[in-house]
């Protein structure tokens, strides 16, 4: 489970940041996952997001989507499933 904490359009592509519910539990992304039913063109590396005492967060994973549009329907603060 996610809690997306941002989406942006960059480069005619559309990303979203969303942060691991249960931080300590690993998991590997299948190439055809997809984060509230929105398929993903390619994975990212964890994204460089420091917490206040200046440590990387480890929490965070990054999706860049396949359609532009889908990011329309991950809003911030939603939780979602790796589907």
């Amino acid at each position: 489970m996610f809690v997306i904490e941002q989406t942006f359009d960059g480069t005619g592509r559309a990303y979203v940041v969303a942060r691991a519910v249960d931080a300590a539990a690993d998991f590997a992304g299948p190439p055809d996952a997809r984060p509230g039913g929105c398929p993903v063109e390619r994975w990212l590396d964890m994204p460089r997001v420091l917490d206040p005492r200046g440590r990387q967060r480890m929490d965070l994973f990054g999706f860049c989507l396949k359609n532009v549009a889908d990011r329309a329907r991950l809003r911030v603060g939603d939780r979602v499933a790796l589907e």
